[in-house]
């Protein structure tokens, strides 16, 4: 298990060393085109690799998936969540928190790419950050990934569920598509491990974002985090630990 982990981990910062320095050149792009596939090669460099060490990732749901743009809100519990949610759809804008535009290079390649960034503090200023975003938004017909906890939760439990999908999904008057998954089951948050096996990203029924943000936010969370729970005990009925 701990060779494993090495061998990934090793791969995962070359391969991300690599791609940043050589994707520089797309940033002296007018627009955000070129960024993005970069970016999308990127995840999808990195999902093979995650293969490779012996985690094939599975997108269940695609049925679901609406034909105009909508609102992603997907469960957070591993590092690699986002990475596979672009590996699988090119032109996302995800919401990130103020703390990703620290990392060297990768800060400028989220600006770049659009991605709306938030404060951590999720107070006023995140508000003030999303109602900037709608605006931009409303003119493009691009899917959008948030995290409704706001940051990893860990497998089998859950953070305070914040009103951003409400806030995004009401003014762009899309549909809210839950996501649920069990990838903390094979590369746990926080953690150097990695187990074996097929992790689980689903696409739910889409919800129409009521008046009433509370009765949509409990319906929200209720829906991602019991399918959740299902997709965890799959994992473990096959062999996979918690992380």
């Amino acid at each position: 298990m701990s060779l494993r982990a090495h061998i990934y981990h090793t791969g995962f910062w070359t391969i991300s060393g690599t791609f940043a320095l050589l994707g520089t050149p797309t940033l002296l792009a007018r627009d955000r085109g070129p960024v993005t596939g970069w970016l999308h090669a990127y995840t999808r460099a990195m999902r093979a690799w995650l293969k490779t060490c012996g985690v094939e990732v599975e997108y269940r749901g695609l049925e679901h998936l609406p034909e105009g743009p909508a609102v992603f809100a997907a469960k957070h519990q591993s590092y690699a969540d986002g990475i596979l949610h672009v590996a699988h759809k090119r032109d996302l804008a995800y919401v990130i928190g103020d703390h990703m535009l620290k990392f060297p290079l990768i800060g400028t390649y989220l600006e770049r790419a659009e991605a709306v960034v938030v404060d951590d503090a999720a107070g006023k200023r995140a508000g003030d950050a999303l109602e900037t975003a709608i605006a931009r938004l409303k003119a493009q017909q691009r899917d959008i990934l948030i995290f409704p906890e706001g940051g990893m939760a860990p497998v089998g439990g859950k953070k305070r569920y914040r009103r951003g999908v409400h806030r995004l999904a009401s003014a762009l008057e899309r549909p809210v598509v839950p996501v649920a998954t069990n990838l903390g089951c094979f590369w746990p948050r926080q953690e150097w491990r990695l187990h074996p096996g097929r992790a689980v990203i689903e696409y739910l029924p889409p919800l129409t974002p009521v008046e009433d943000r509370n009765h949509f936010r409990t319906l929200l969370e209720r829906t991602i985090e019991s399918r959740t729970r299902a997709l965890e005990a799959e994992a473990h009925a096959a062999g996979r630990r918690k992380g």
